[in-house]
């Protein structure tokens, strides 16, 4: 070693030497010859001419490169922003309350939902005898409970909606959704439970949206997600703020629902509008009011796998964040099943041994096998058991046309176009948004969601016909996929976001009708 680096070193002197040399005898010939330097000259002008102007054209190309490479980047950042056209602002609604309670002589004092409260502090607030005015903010209710008789004096001041452990669905909401029925605006109210912990943003929300009916379905959802969660319960008849106070005066469902994020949704029943079930709207004010990284967003009557959240906390967020901004914007989707309606009577399966026997027992399926879920490739790929593939966290597939699948995204993701209604084109309207965004397709492993299959349900407000069929003024084919080739290019049905070595249409084993509908 010793030697082999002297020896370099040896190397490099001779090449000094040599070059010094070689200098030191090419300066002494020009001083010795004077015609010959003065020769030289026109010669060394001409080399620094052409090397000036080889300087000037590499110096062009360069700044031509840069110019393109910087159009290119700055056009994918634009695109990256491309919003639809249209859409509702959303702003987060402050969901918390808080009573502001004063005295004849005007000293005022805040006081916070779900605290214990002794004379003494009614005492230091001047409360101790008079109470004057109560202020709250819309949507809030207040109401002192004596907890431990009057001689002890410790009374519970609850400022907060009906998620809240001392009330439910107050007179105060009742009142502003009953008087405003005839009023043609809408009105938002959210409610948190005062202590939901927001300070973990490193998380993920489950986000749902429906009327009252489904309140007893998604509570099995609610029960197997150990998450935060927020929604959105659209109130169709001005009778249905009777039937959510009724709901959740039984203790259960009021328990079950305690640490919900809800956000009621009253619309104008001046007209029939109401009835056109405003599906995307809700998920964005759903999303809205979460406050959660990542969200999840799925239907009222599908139930997670009972280890889907501590999958996604445990092992999918921490492999994003050790990626650190190395992985492209990604959907990760949860693979969709469905049981048959005349098992419904059987539990939901609780790992993917159970609902492997079940699938191979006819009993349970791949929800929409075509366009609907069948990319997915949930039986053949996410089904396979571990030891055969070597248990990967998630597999890609590429984007195909009509596609609807459920998936968890980073919520800095674009929204849903808030104009479609009632059923059709909501889903697919969304995962074409990303796949024009360049989104890549990822389906997670050993994590599923399940939904039992039920007949034509009733939909308020006229049912299911009247209601969730009625047409509308925006459509999938037409209206979106027009607006988004605009937006997009005319190929925005092709795969944009995949990877060489995603699994493509030729993998998939869709019929050519699919291809073609994606092709086009």
């Amino acid at each position: 070693m010793n030697k082999l680096f002297s020896r370099q070193l040896d190397d490099a002197d001779d090449k000094k030497k040599y070059l010094y040399n070689n200098s030191k005898r090419h300066f002494k010939s020009l001083r010795s010859s004077p015609s010959s330097f003065s020769s030289s000259i026109p010669q060394l002008r001409k080399r620094r001419s052409l090397l000036s102007v080889k300087g000037i054209v590499s110096i062009i190309i360069v700044v031509v490169i840069i110019f393109f490479l910087y159009q290119l980047t700055h056009k994918q950042h634009n695109t990256q922003h491309i919003t639809l056209k249209d859409q509702p602002i959303y702003k987060k609604h402050k969901g918390t309350c808080s009573a502001v309670l004063c005295n004849p002589t005007n000293k005022c004092s805040t006081w916070k939902p779900n605290h214990q409260y002794n004379w003494t502090d009614l005492s230091k607030a001047g409360l101790f005898r008079d109470l004057s005015t109560i202020q709250l903010d819309l949507g809030c209710v207040l109401k002192i409970k004596i907890e431990e008789g009057i001689d002890e004096g410790k009374w519970k001041f609850c400022a907060d909606g009906f998620a809240s452990k001392c009330f439910s669905v107050g007179e105060t909401d009742e009142k502003i959704i009953k008087e405003q029925k005839n009023e043609g605006d809408e009105i938002i109210l959210t409610y948190r439970e005062s202590d939901i912990s927001t300070n973990e943003e490193i998380d993920v929300t489950m986000i749902s949206q429906f009327s009252v009916n489904r309140l007893e379905t998604f509570s099995k959802a609610i029960e197997n997600w150990q998450g935060p969660i927020s929604i959105s319960i659209y109130l169709t008849n001005p009778t249905d703020i009777d039937e959510l106070i009724e709901f959740f005066e039984i203790e259960n469902n009021f328990n079950i629902y305690s640490q919900t994020i809800i956000t009621l949704v009253k619309p104008s029943y001046l007209d029939n509008s109401s009835l056109q079930y405003p599906i995307n709207h809700l998920r964005n004010i759903a999303i809205t009011e979460s406050s959660t990284d990542y969200i999840f967003v799925i239907d009222a009557d599908f139930v997670p796998s009972v280890n889907l959240y501590n999958f996604v906390r445990s092992r999918l967020i921490p492999f994003i964040l050790y990626q650190s901004g190395k992985l492209p914007l990604t959907a990760w989707v949860v693979p969709c099943f469905a049981i048959h309606e005349e098992f419904n009577h059987l539990p939901i399966p609780k790992s993917y041994d159970e609902l492997r026997n079940l699938v191979g027992k006819g009993i349970a399926y791949i929800t929409d096998p075509g366009a609907g879920h069948g990319p997915t490739l949930a039986t053949e790929i996410a089904m396979a058991r571990p030891f055969l593939l070597g248990n990967p966290l998630a597999y890609e597939v590429c984007y195909e046309s009509q596609w609807e699948p459920y998936y968890i995204l980073h919520r800095s993701a674009p929204l849903y176009d808030a104009r479609f209604k009632n059923q059709g084109g909501d889903k697919q309207s969304h995962a074409l948004h990303l796949n024009a965004e360049r989104y890549r397709f990822m389906v997670l492993r050993e994590v599923f969601m399940v939904h039992k299959d039920h007949s034509t349900m009733v939909w308020p407000g006229g049912g299911f016909e009247k209601s969730q069929k009625a047409a509308t003024d925006w459509n999938y084919f037409e209206g979106f996929l027009r607006e988004m080739e605009d937006l997009y290019g005319s190929h925005v049905r092709w795969p944009r976001g995949c990877s060489a070595g995603a699994i493509g249409w030729q993998d998939q084993r869709r019929d050519t009708v699919g291809i073609a509908a994606g092709a086009v």
